[in-house]
């Protein structure tokens, strides 16, 4: 995580959208390609891959959306158009702070029904312009006093047959006196993923080493939460599971630096996502998040940019895709008016990005003065 290849003076030469052949500037002008080619100038500016959101709420309306522990609900009584419009205004923010591929989660959905309203509009919303990875995320009402098989069975019928979702992700209980024990969520997880889920968690505490162990034996991607407790940091990474810390939880003071220093140590991939759900601490912005890992926990730079990229895509399982410049892939990049990318975390408040491209195409420009 602490090298991002970095290339002064460098260029990308993109072809139908694709990135065909990236490095030094001498070298890519001097490819026969590059004579007929339309040139971008980003001379003084920082480019990069756009950013990843791993981990948000796409549809929020404020205090109309419930939280999970309220039983007065506002999706089935909102219409899907009205739900859409606050969705499309969400996207466009998310384009404008230079994120390009998000990780929608339906956790204000309190039943299936509502999850299916909610994936349904991030379906009619796929790729304009943002890449929407849709998380399914079951309230435990929706299991716990029904047969497992029966019920992930149905999610399966619903979700992923019918191509709303691929991802689930299921809360891991607080110890002790959770809402069910580790075993049942181990076997629930299971039976996900034998129907065609794959597995993410979150936790809204630092996880035990027994939670530890059953999320590696669960085969999930990622786990969303403050972190763990010493343990078995290192089997997780063995595992290849990417650990998502979110801003939220950083302004909470539920993640430190020295919890933070020891996941990085044993190996373990570290994201960052906003945890932004439209109400309570949170921010989008990622140039408030890369202050917030470098100043509160100790990050250096390239391990956040890492964080907020290649990891953050890793933990969405959309490597293929998003979360770096490489030839083969899409050329969704961002330009930034900084001279050098170790400015970004000294400009929390900010929003310096300049431009915005989508498959080498730009799609926001941030506009000057129209008066002086």
């Amino acid at each position: 995580m602490s090298e991002v290849q970095a290339v002064h003076d460098g260029a990308l030469l993109v072809y139908d959208g694709v990135i065909r052949e990236s490095g030094s500037a001498r070298r890519i002008e001097n490819l026969a390609q590059s004579r007929t080619a339309i040139e971008i100038d980003a001379g003084g500016r920082v480019v990069m891959p756009a950013f990843v959101e791993p981990d948000a709420v796409l549809i929020t309306t404020g205090d109309e959306l419930p939280k999970r522990d309220q039983a007065d609900h506002a999706i089935a009584t909102t219409s899907k158009r009205r739900l859409e419009s606050h969705a499309v205004r969400s996207v466009e923010e998310w384009v404008r702070h230079g994120i390009l591929a998000v990780g929608a989660s339906t956790l204000p959905a309190m039943n299936l029904r509502d999850a299916r309203k909610l994936l349904n509009i991030h379906k009619t919303l796929q790729a304009k312009p943002v890449r929407i990875r849709s998380v399914f995320a079951p309230h435990p009402s929706e299991w716990l006093n029904s047969p497992m098989e029966r019920v992930v069975r149905s999610w399966a019928a619903a979700i992923v047959d019918k191509r709303l979702a691929g991802l689930t992700e299921l809360d891991i209980p607080s110890s002790p006196g959770g809402y069910c024990s580790l075993e049942q969520l181990e076997r629930l997880g299971r039976l996900a993923v034998s129907e065609g889920f794959i597995l993410r968690l979150r936790t809204k505490e630092l996880l035990s080493p027994e939670a530890q162990r059953a999320v590696a034996r669960m085969g999930a991607i990622s786990v969303t939460g403050p972190g763990m407790k010493p343990g078995t940091e290192a089997e997780l990474a063995r595992a290849s599971c990417v650990w998502v810390l979110t801003g939220a939880n950083i302004l909470a003071s539920q993640c430190t630096g020295e919890s933070t220093r020891r996941l990085l140590d044993a190996g373990l991939p570290v994201a960052l996502g906003s945890g932004y759900c439209g109400s309570g601490p949170g921010s989008y912005n990622p140039q408030f998040l890369l202050h917030l890992a470098c100043r509160h926990l100790g990050m250096t730079i390239e391990e956040a940019i890492t964080a907020l990229t290649w990891n953050a895509a890793c933990s969405l399982r959309m490597a293929t895709v998003a979360g770096s410049l490489e030839p083969g892939k899409q050329a969704d990049l961002v330009m930034i008016d900084a001279g050098d990318y170790r400015e970004l975390p000294d400009r929390p408040g900010h929003n310096d990005i300049y431009m915005v491209l989508r498959g080498g195409r730009p799609i926001y420009r941030r506009s000057g003065l129209l008066a002086f």
